[in-house]
């Protein structure tokens, strides 16, 4: 087997230099994108959760209310037959 001519290892040398630049340059793209769609994902996670959270926090607002609602309601009706009970004793 013979060896390669200087100018023969010149340009296959040259060309696997060129080949890895591009194999690193496709690297730093991909981990750009990588790093954006983990950007990405994080947001969209914080954003959903927030929006759980003040679902969650309007839910339980409402049940409140309804809850003095029933219970102003309950209240009313229980002095409505405490009067009537009293009237009926003092009659």
């Amino acid at each position: 087997m013979e060896g390669m001519r200087a100018e023969e290892y010149g340009v296959t040398f040259g060309a696997a230099v060129r080949d890895l630049a591009d194999i690193q340059d496709k690297y730093r793209h991909a981990v750009r994108q990588t790093g954006r769609a983990v950007v990405d994902a994080c947001e969209k996670s914080v954003v959903a959760a927030v929006r759980v959270q003040e679902q969650a926090s309007q839910a339980g607002a409402d049940w409140a209310a309804d809850t003095v609602r029933t219970q102003t309601g309950l209240t009313k009706e229980l002095n409505a037959i405490s009067v009537g009970v009293l009237r009926q004793l003092l009659a």
